[in-house]
């Protein structure tokens, strides 16, 4: 019997083994079908948290782009008081350094922008108003020479009697000078309260933005937190003032240059355009562009001549070519060299956003952001994509 059972006991064990040495043969097996199975479910997942990603960062881009276009009249001037204060927060330092209360050195820088800016508005105020007493009858004159071209074409006869039906011309120009007053009425002082609203905001943040960012900074519990927070202000501070304060004195150089060659070509109120050419330069290729089409308008209307007013656009692309492919890249450097084509995305979105002060400040807030890209690393090497090559 014991015999038996041992016999038994080994049978029952040897068929044990060959039961588990039979799974772990069909676990082999079938192994990479398993682990094909486990990866292809952990890249479904991952597809699945990308699209949710996608989607988050669309709907709040969509959502940022909403908030910033009916926000206009709140963002617009804190965005302006944030860039006076930015770069003039290193001048008061300074005066405050050599012994002059902060408060006094605050409100003479505020008294020297405002001087600088009613400065420039006092000088061009009388051939401005020259030109806008001439608007109706540049009006006519433009309506007149449609005609003209219009009539030499050879169109139908019905449609040149609409065209040429001196009560469509007058309407149009009573139309187009109405509106033109009407606009400039309404934006008049909005545009004033926001520059008011802008220096308050620049007085404040310059007197007391410090305390503010000291307290920002108490918040974070480890030091090297609030070492980089301070570098970021100081890099974002640096390169804002030298793009701005560069680009400014090449505007101005340009606007000099634009107006001594208009001069020599005998254009009425030479000066007058060249500050229109260095005002428009800050919006990259279509500021030039408006430029150009005013340039070529008053040309042809005060010399009456086509191949005059091409001379004169001409003139003026080979001065902002010299200027934009030569000086501007040389004096700045490969760090600010941003790629053409997002910029002038960057600035047909902040130009629906916020019109010509859209425009005006594209450039700046994208600079702001690819120093911000470049150094949190929050998407990689992002920054990268804003480059030029």
């Amino acid at each position: 019997m014991k015999d038996k059972q041992k016999n038994t006991q080994i049978n029952d064990s040897s068929s044990t083994v060959q039961v588990s040495d039979e799974q772990q043969i069909y676990t082999k097996e079938n192994s990479p079908a398993i682990d094909q199975e486990d990866q292809d479910i952990k890249q479904n997942k991952k597809d699945i948290k990308t699209l949710y990603t996608i989607g988050f960062w669309f709907l709040f881009i969509i959502v940022l782009i909403g908030c910033i276009y009916f926000g206009k009249s709140i963002l617009l001037p804190v965005m302006v008081s944030t860039f006076i204060a930015l770069l003039c927060s290193p001048l008061v330092n300074y005066l405050e350094k050599i012994g002059i209360p902060r408060t006094v050195g605050v409100l003479s820088v505020i008294f020297l922008i405002v001087g600088l800016l009613f400065g420039g508005v006092a000088v061009l105020t009388e051939p401005a108003q020259q030109w806008w007493s001439k608007l109706p009858e540049l009006v006519k004159d433009i309506s007149q020479e449609v005609t003209n071209a219009t009539n030499n074409a050879g169109t139908s006869s019905a449609l040149n009697e609409a065209i040429v039906s001196s009560s469509n011309v007058g309407e149009f120009r009573s139309t187009t000078v109405v509106s033109l007053v009407k606009s400039i009425a309404v934006a008049t002082p909005t545009a004033i309260t926001q520059l008011m609203i802008s220096l308050f905001m620049a007085y404040f943040m310059l007197s007391y933005g410090r305390s503010l960012f000291t307290g920002f900074l108490m918040q974070f519990d480890h030091l090297s937190n609030k070492r980089k927070t301070v570098e970021l202000v100081r890099v974002i501070q640096k390169d804002l003032s030298r793009y701005i304060g560069t680009v400014t004195l090449i505007n101005i150089a340009l606007g000099i240059v634009v107006g001594c060659v208009f001069f020599i070509f005998g254009v009425e109120d030479p000066f007058l355009w060249g500050t229109l050419a260095g005002i428009m330069n800050f919006a990259p290729y279509l500021g030039p562009l408006i430029s150009m089409i005013c340039f070529g308008v008053i040309t042809y209307v005060q010399f009456d001549s086509m191949s005059y007013a091409f001379i004169i656009i001409a003139t003026y692309l080979v001065i902002n070519m010299a200027e934009s492919q030569f000086v501007t890249p040389t004096l700045l450097g490969r760090r600010f060299n941003l790629n053409p084509l997002i910029i002038f995305m960057w600035l047909i979105l902040w130009g629906w956003l916020w019109g010509s002060m859209g425009m005006l400040l594209g450039v700046p807030l994208l600079v702001c952001l690819n120093t911000l890209l470049e150094r949190l690393d929050i998407f990689g090497r992002s920054h990268l994509v804003l480059r030029a090559r």
